[in-house]
């Protein structure tokens, strides 16, 4: 299948328009206009996925954190990022980006992530447009937080997360926002959710959440990894007849000690 075809598709869905303008999402490397037998999905581009990706004969990686985030005044192979650019037009695979226009459409990461916990009535955290947003919030059956949370790590297959809050609460009002979404703190306490679940939450933020009395979960950043799994399933129903191949390489920094 023609790579222009296959981005046809996934911008229909999500389109680079609903991406923030600081972002840096679409064709990074390499072109389009080729045939794709195999496309690989993934959160992050690394060497160990590059490495996967030409051992599997890819001809396309869809990632959702770029690797070009910020402009490039040279490319020097000896580096990290400069390594990778190298490998990835010396074996011929396009690099595609879809980042925040993934989060916000409402086929992407947040109506995902959402659905995945369960909420149900789910609206947007902040609109970007009239009907998509980033992040969603929605209702649960009202239940003891902890009962929530041990539900939320098992989804989301984690042993470990950090709270911030009162763990003898009872909620029925639940938002999240995958990956760092301290912007939506605010939005979620103005829109009265009992919990707001998302990753990166730092030392001043969480103390924020004390101030704002919203009881707040840090599940991590990684969650996002299973995005690859649902836009495998959402391509194939769109029609497209590539060979789609979600990564194995476990991209997460983190290591609990």
């Amino acid at each position: 299948m023609n790579g222009k075809k296959i981005i046809s598709l996934f911008e229909s869905l999500y389109p680079k328009s609903l991406a923030y303008e600081w972002d840096n999402v679409g064709l990074q490397i390499g072109t389009l206009n080729k045939r794709i037998e195999t496309i690989l999905l993934t959160l992050d581009v690394t060497k160990e996925v590059i490495k996967e990706a030409i051992d599997n004969n890819c001809d396309l990686i869809v990632a959702h954190h770029p690797l070009i985030f910020s402009p490039i005044k040279g490319i020097q192979t000896d580096s990290y990022q400069g390594n990778i650019i190298q490998e990835l037009i010396k074996n011929d695979i396009t690099l595609y980006i879809a980042h925040t226009n993934f989060d916000i459409s409402n086929y992407g990461m947040d109506s995902m992530l959402a659905s995945m916990i369960g909420l149900q009535n789910q609206s947007n955290l902040d609109d970007v447009t009239d009907n998509e947003g980033l992040g969603k919030i929605g209702t649960i059956k009202e239940q003891p937080i902890k009962e929530f949370i041990k539900h939320v790590k098992q989804v989301f297959k984690v042993d470990n997360a950090r709270f911030i809050g009162d763990l003898d609460a009872t909620i029925s009002k639940v938002a999240i926002s995958g990956g760092s979404g301290s912007s939506n703190i605010l939005n979620a306490v103005n829109k009265k959710a009992d919990l707001f679940i998302t990753g990166d939450i730092t030392y001043h933020k969480a103390l924020d959440c004390l101030s704002y009395g919203i009881n707040t979960l840090d599940i991590g950043h990684y969650i996002e990894h299973h995005f690859m799994y649902h836009l495998k399933n959402v391509l194939e129903s769109e029609g497209v007849t590539s060979k789609i191949l979600a990564s194995k390489i476990i991209t997460n920094p983190y290591k609990f000690v």
